[in-house]
């Protein structure tokens, strides 16, 4: 078993359940109160910071630091990493999505940060 990531970004004064939003996020359900996400800029983004990886295909990445699957929908992006993906990997992950001013929710703790 790998790590998630998860990220989605809250509409202005909105607060929910980040359980439940995860929940929704995984099922794909649409959530009144959050942002549509530009999914198709992430991931060129996520091309472009890890460069360096190979593409098994358009969503999956592995590298010798690491692998991941890139997980979008609508309202969120899911990173499923690899149990070798290193911290500073899934730092740059994390630094990658606040560029779209989306901070991380770990499910592991279930805990969001920001």
């Amino acid at each position: 078993m790998g790590r998630q990531l998860v990220f989605w970004k809250y509409n202005d004064k909105v607060k929910l359940d980040n359980e439940k939003v995860y929940e929704a996020i995984c099922g794909e359900d649409e959530v009144d109160g959050l942002c549509s996400l530009p999914t198709d800029l992430i991931l060129k983004r996520v091309k472009e910071v890890f460069g360096d990886y190979d593409k098994l295909d358009e969503y999956n990445f592995e590298s010798e630091k690491g692998s991941f699957t890139f997980i979008p929908s609508k309202q969120g992006v899911i990173f499923d990493c690899g149990l070798s993906t290193g911290f500073d990997e899934l730092n740059k992950i994390i630094g990658l999505m606040q560029e779209f001013d989306c901070p991380l929710f770990d499910p592991q703790i279930n805990e969001r940060f920001g």
